[in-house]
């Protein structure tokens, strides 16, 4: 529990309090009680209830069943209108359904969002399981995506958050740098990187999106179930989404790497 004293709760705003408690919304549960509000933010309960009250009055909180509250769907369609992830979304959304109608598995698009993978759209199927479904926020070591971010970070940068715990590595990587190192230059020379053995049991396989900048903008991902991975066929499709995403967004063709192509369903290619 943070410890909060009154002079410095009376110098927190109101504001400040609403942008507390609606952080609590974003993580594993999306669910929160009174009680649980309290705990991670500290304020105390008449303070969290008043807030409550306002926020629902707004639409940004609704009531999910008794003493409980979740996000409400005014904080969805402001998100949506994001100018910048509505753009990334827009484009990348016809090269996930080829992807998925490819290859059948689940399709992710995925951004940074501070120390963690933000899954912010997604093409899935019937199989994938209602655990699959209510995970939208992953650490940022523990998937192929947050991997692909750590090998676009300035090297400083990218040191400083593994040694302030906030990136959750496979033991190999985190105990051994120069792995790690050889590791996120192989992500970026090859504009891939794989997971095996990550939450559910499932394999990853991630590759950049860039802007017109030619920064990284997002990542486009397939979850595959680890008995079902076929490397080859889908590293191969997933690079090729990511590069058509990329061209979308303005992205020139990076010195090496071939040029845009449009996706080949497997069927298409045999």
């Amino acid at each position: 529990m943070v410890a909060v004293t009154p002079e410095l709760d009376a110098k927190r705003s109101v504001l400040g309090r609403a942008f507390d408690i609606l952080d609590c919304f974003v993580g594993p549960e999306p669910e929160q009680t009174i009680s649980t509000l309290c705990d991670q933010t500290g304020l105390p309960p008449a303070t969290v209830h008043r807030m409550l009250a306002t926020l629902s009055e707004w639409g940004a909180i609704e009531r999910a069943g008794r003493g409980r509250y979740r996000l409400g769907m005014r904080l969805w369609r402001l998100g949506w209108g994001v100018p910048g992830a509505r753009q990334v979304r827009d484009v990348a959304r016809p090269y996930m359904v080829d992807l998925y109608s490819a290859t059948q598995e689940i399709v992710v698009l995925g951004s940074r969002d501070g120390n963690d993978v933000l899954l912010v759209d997604q093409i899935a199927g019937r199989s994938c399981g209602s655990a699959w479904e209510s995970t939208r926020r992953f650490p940022m070591g523990s998937i192929a995506p947050g991997l692909v971010h750590l090998a676009h970070m300035p090297v400083p940068e990218m040191r400083g958050l593994v040694a302030d715990g906030h990136v959750k590595l496979p033991r190999a990587l985190a105990e051994k740098e120069f792995l790690l190192l050889q590791t996120l230059a192989e992500i970026r020379a090859h504009g891939l990187a794989v997971t095996r053995g990550r939450p559910g049991g499932r394999a990853w396989i991630s590759a950049p999106i860039y802007d017109s900048g030619g920064e990284l903008r997002s990542t486009l991902s397939v979850v595959v179930p680890e008995e079902r991975l076929a490397l080859a066929p889908v590293t191969q499709l997933v690079r090729q989404a990511a590069r058509a995403v990329s061209h979308g967004l303005g992205a020139r063709t990076r010195p090496g790497r071939p040029s845009v192509t449009p996706i080949r369903r497997q069927s298409d290619a045999s």
